[in-house]
């Protein structure tokens, strides 16, 4: 028998107060609360260059190559790819075959975000070294057959070059191709709301508007209370009953504490919206929330980061970058977790109190979900999501500016144990015992559906980032890492 209470018989039970039914039972559009933060932003479309480089009677990949019928006929599968490409302005180039053509197209493109360069014949390779000449990230998109410059990017690469290159014969990587440009572009117009007792630390804000343009403002802790104590009471309830319909059970948090947690939810998105802000993190425990009389962001935070924007745990800003970058990038919202290292049978427990219930992102199948109390002081209303068996995932981690940490593994488990915070998954790992040897800067690393590899590398690369794999290489001595035995998160 199931020992959490029915959500029918748990919502009609009665609480500290009355609650009016009639409020939240009329068909209101739940929908409607999420997508108030989403318009927050007015964040601009990402511009980028997209020009078609291919020589007239090249040889190869034919002597009868007709530059124009290609490129409709790659327009054409753009084309097909509209919805991918809604938040792009693609700045027209044109066909470039000689490099007298070029100097207009640079003109054009001294603004972007990034060039989409598509590959269409041999002996293109001057033209890309003109157009590196803006310093702006390149991705040559190389169908077979288009020639072989794919094989001079890797000494452009060692060079210090921003340039990479996409070989495939997939159409649709064409959306895949971009995503560093968008998420280049993203991070640029970002802003975080950081919420602790001190200041973010000052040195820490100024590099980070320095290398991505994101902003991090220090938020006064009244602004918390006044938006919890402000936000409409009907949209309250709806949130309220969502959360407990759609739950497979309820096991320790009262309906009022629910109730707190929906209203915290929309303080948050109040906060969000007035701040024109992407991501909240907050020193849950240390402000004393439960304390001041109001709830934990458990849920909250949960809800917006399967919205495309972000609620971070404990005034952690190393993962709130880590999470921003990966969204922007793949789509996909974080899982911040306290590891725990199993040796026994090569695997990583994740866990945590927090986590999306949407990890695929906004547009994906939501998780099934239990509401729990959050588990260190048994109090407020936490999720213990139980997410896909099977998934791959990437393990990340920003630190400063200039290091990302990375891994992959695989959801084997999640385990339903009192032990550890409520939401936990088990993941099979290479290489374990390096991860353990390698561990550095504090313990929260973040978790992503997807083996995103490729993605992180090719963004990174473009920033200027050097991409640490926590399970291949030695890291003890590499510059910038933190050894220190206690490090916050």
């Amino acid at each position: 028998m199931d020992q959490g209470i029915n959500r029918r018989e748990f919502f009609n039970t009665s609480a500290a107060g009355t609650i009016c039914m009639s409020s939240i039972m009329r068909p209101v559009s739940v929908g409607a609360v999420e997508a108030a933060p989403r318009n927050r932003n007015g964040m601009t479309k990402t511009r980028i260059g997209k020009v078609y480089l291919g020589r007239s009677s090249p040889g190869w990949p034919t002597p009868t190559l007709n530059l124009e019928e290609d490129k409709q006929r790659i327009e054409a599968e753009f084309a097909k790819l509209g919805d991918a490409f809604r938040d792009i302005e693609f700045v027209d180039g044109g066909i470039v075959s000689i490099n007298r053509e070029i100097e207009p197209v640079l003109e054009k493109f001294k603004d972007v975000d990034g060039i989409l360069a598509i590959h269409l014949s041999l002996g293109v390779g001057p033209l890309l070294i003109e157009l590196l000449k803006l310093g702006i990230p390149i991705t040559l998109f190389s169908q077979p057959y288009s020639g072989h410059e794919w094989h001079i990017i890797a000494p452009l690469q060692k060079q210090g070059k921003k340039i990479d290159v996409f070989p495939t014969s997939e159409f649709s990587d064409l959306a895949t191709a971009i995503r560093p440009f968008r998420a280049i572009h993203r991070m640029k117009e970002a802003k975080i709301l950081y919420m602790d007792a001190r200041e973010a630390d000052p040195e820490y804000v100024k590099i980070i508007k320095d290398k991505f343009g994101t902003e991090i403002k220090t938020t006064p802790y009244q602004l918390l209370p006044d938006a919890y104590h402000s936000v409409d009471q009907e949209q309250v309830m709806i949130e309220a009953k969502r959360w407990m319909d759609e739950a497979e059970k309820i096991v320790e948090p009262t309906k009022e504490e629910i109730i707190n947690s929906a209203r915290m939810y929309l303080a948050l998105v109040k906060m969000l919206e007035e701040e024109k802000a992407d991501l909240i993190t907050i020193s849950c425990l240390g402000l004393g929330l439960m304390q001041q009389g109001l709830a934990y962001p458990c849920l909250g935070f949960s809800r917006l980061n399967g919205m495309g924007l972000g609620g971070v745990c404990e005034a952690d800003l190393k993962s709130s970058m880590t999470h921003l970058i990966f969204q922007y990038l793949t789509g996909k919202p974080g899982f911040v977790s306290d590891p725990v290292v199993d040796l026994s049978n090569s695997t990583i427990i994740h866990a945590h109190c927090v986590s999306a219930i949407k990890m695929d992102g906004p547009d994906g199948e939501q998780c099934p979900y239990i509401i729990r109390s959050h588990l260190e002081d048994n109090l407020g209303a936490s999720l213990q999501v139980k997410m896909r068996i099977g998934q791959p995932i990437s393990m990340a981690r920003l630190i400063g500016s200039d290091i990302m940490l990375f891994s992959t593994g695989k959801i084997i488990d999640n385990p339903d144990s009192e032990r550890g915070c409520r939401t936990k998954i088990t993941t099979k790992v290479e290489h374990v015992e390096k991860i353990l040897e390698n561990y550095s800067c504090g313990l929260h690393r973040v978790i992503f559906y997807g083996d995103h590899t490729r993605d992180i590398k090719r963004f990174c690369r473009f920033m200027d980032i050097s991409v640490l794999h926590e399970g291949e290489e030695n890291l003890f001595d590499v510059p910038g890492l933190e050894w220190e035995t206690y490090i916050h998160a």
